[in-house]
């Protein structure tokens, strides 16, 4: 069952959604005040292109309302921002595992993932990956908002290679079917490809 947003407005269809979440124990001041700062990057323009992309970003959205993706695009999980504390290289592992449950979550639609990392210093904090981000505090994390820009170009990148993909694909005849998420299990066993 799908649980109605409120705060929607026309303006929705022309944004991309992501979501941000705390994963494990975050303190709920910290988790608050790096979300404002990821909040704020709001649009980004892209490199190379005379293209703006928005961002409208959630802390909590149920996976429930990610069904209706297909539907109502506006609706569909793009992108995920976890948000996390680890102090020492022991923990790594298991927030590693537990930042792929959660990308499985929004599995579907998600085309790209970011995980802030604030406490881990060391051998793990220096490996240089480009969806893990280490900070050494909340408090010394200056380039959060670069990172987000970042994320938000991959993301952009994504969706346009599937609109050229779409735009060069010649197979017009097989065009999917929308439909709402009950609908879809009275599919089960039809061939939906004869006309």
């Amino acid at each position: 069952m799908s649980v109605p947003d409120y705060m929607q407005c026309a303006e929705d269809h022309q944004t991309v959604l992501v979501v941000v979440q705390p994963m494990g124990i975050v303190p709920e001041d910290q988790f608050f005040r790096i979300y404002k700062r990821i909040a704020s990057v709001s649009q980004v323009s892209i490199r190379d292109s005379q293209r703006v992309l928005f961002i409208r970003y959630r802390h909590h959205y149920p996976p429930e309302n990610n069904e209706w993706g297909d539907f109502q695009t506006h609706r569909k999980v793009v992108g995920l921002i976890s948000v996390t504390s680890c102090t020492t290289a022991k923990e790594w592992p298991q927030t590693s595992d537990r930042f792929h449950g959660q990308k499985e979550v929004f599995g579907s639609t998600l085309y790209d993932s970011r995980l802030l990392v604030f406490g881990l210093q060391g051998e793990v904090a220096e490996q240089q990956r480009t969806d893990v981000a280490f900070y050494p505090s909340y408090d010394d994390c200056p380039d959060v908002e670069k990172r987000v820009e970042d994320f938000v170009e991959s993301i952009f990148i994504v969706l346009e290679s599937k609109r050229l993909d779409r735009a060069t694909d010649k197979s017009g005849d097989k065009i999917q079917l929308l439909c709402v998420p009950f609908e879809k299990k009275d599919f089960v066993g039809l061939d939906t490809d004869s006309r």
